[in-house]
């Protein structure tokens, strides 16, 4: 006898979870969608502080879909403060990436 197929809650196959990507993609990611900040707060500056309002060029390695079913990018990405940066990794909402 076969192997069974993994059954979803409608009686349909469930898809992979995960997609990989490779070689990984070039994206843009809304740094301002993805990190939204609290209204009606007053801020100030600061020239070394991070910049997390930018749209920002990243690399998208893998899919992932998340429990309630909606797609997660897996992204390597610059965050700058001041004249540095640094490289993050991690799960973004897809709604959020543009293919550059």
């Amino acid at each position: 006898m076969g192997e069974f197929k993994s059954i979803g809650h409608h009686g349909q196959p469930t898809p992979q979870a995960f997609r990989r990507v490779d070689p990984p993609v070039p994206v843009l990611v809304d740094l301002s969608a993805v990190f939204p900040r609290e209204p009606h707060r007053a801020g100030g500056y600061h020239p070394a502080g991070l910049q997390m309002h930018a749209v920002v060029e990243g690399r998208l390695s893998c899919w992932g879909m998340c429990e309630q079913g909606f797609w997660w990018g897996w992204v390597t990405y610059e965050v700058a403060y001041g004249a540095q940066c640094r490289s993050v990794t991690h799960w973004i909402p897809a709604w959020t990436l543009k293919r550059r």
